[in-house]
């Protein structure tokens, strides 16, 4: 991949990408739940236009407010078209072509760098999470077929190659470590009720998780954790001109091995890896306080 070849590529995905497709009623955390759905305007216009019971009920069931269409979730806050096996009605009545663009393209997110356009899934859904974690190899491909790459690779395109070690979650962590993760986490504007009482059983626990996220990681191979490493640093990459190198790959290491310390808690990594991306992911305030706190560490490179 040269230059000449990079100045045509439009975006850049992960290889597993041609392997997501949504759980749909199989899946766990549902995305249909806990989140406030904006509908785009052209679409809003189009549900509210529609004639028969279907159009009654969305009238009745989409808001306006401060220039934004979205559903009224309901009291469980679900969005008021998800059916009780996980299908949404919207899709088995008018297709899925007919989704606003929120539900037409989550978990896809998009972050432009320089000129290269990174595409990639958040972590919250749990097929993309299944997908990152399944990976034999975390690769990478230009739209237009041409040969994929590794994620050292694209860094040293992008002029900012690290040392091996970046990309991988600390083997071992200290009391001190563990408790300086614990305490940025803790300063993070939490999800749900949940997230802190995680939290407490986390520090309740001590040291006595040390050992046995050594023992994780040994468990799951040192592939699983670069690959986990690189995937969260490469969907900052875009702040690299506001960060740098040292401390978005300094972020990125310290949220695994949070991620690693919540499986030990949880015995269930992937639920670790989602539990983590929407608490942090796709929360800008908690990236910014993360990349700032994690990039100041000086334990962690």
């Amino acid at each position: 991949m040269n230059e000449d070849e990079m100045e045509r590529i439009v975006t850049i995905w992960p290889d597993f990408a041609p392997g997501f497709a949504c759980k749909a009623g199989d899946c766990r955390h549902t995305c249909c739940r806990g989140w406030e759905i904006d509908i785009d305007s052209d679409t809003a216009q189009w549900y509210l236009s529609l004639d028969g019971p279907l159009g009654d009920e969305l009238r009745r069931k989409i808001q306006y407010d401060d220039g934004t269409y979205s559903f009224r979730l309901m009291a469980d806050e679900c969005c008021p078209f998800l059916r009780s096996d996980g299908l949404c009605r919207l899709i088995l009545s008018l297709g899925e072509e007919n989704l606003c663009e929120i539900c037409t393209m989550h978990p896809r997110l998009f972050a432009l760098c320089g000129k290269v356009e990174l595409a990639g899934f958040g972590l919250a859904c749990e097929k993309a999470t299944e997908l990152l974690l399944a990976a034999k190899e975390l690769r990478f491909h230009a739209e237009g077929g041409y040969p994929s790459f590794d994620f050292p690779a694209l860094l040293a395109f992008l002029g900012h190659p690290v040392p091996e070690t970046w990309l991988q979650p600390p083997a071992r962590l200290t009391g001190s470590q563990m408790s300086f993760l614990l305490a940025q986490m803790e300063e993070t504007e939490p999800i749900d009720s949940a997230w802190t009482q995680q939290l407490a059983a986390l520090r309740a626990a001590g040291g006595s998780l040390l050992s046995q996220y050594e023992q994780l990681l040994a468990a799951q191979g040192g592939e699983v954790g670069k690959h986990l490493t690189s995937y969260i640093l490469y969907r900052q990459l875009d702040k690299l001109p506001r960060y740098g190198t040292r401390a978005l790959a300094s972020y990125a290491r310290c949220n695994a091995a949070f991620i690693y310390l919540m499986a030990v808690l949880l015995q269930d990594l992937p639920e670790a890896v989602r539990r983590w991306s929407e608490q942090i992911e796709y929360d800008e305030e908690n990236t910014a306080h993360l990349i700032e706190a994690c990039g100041d560490e000086p334990l962690v490179l």
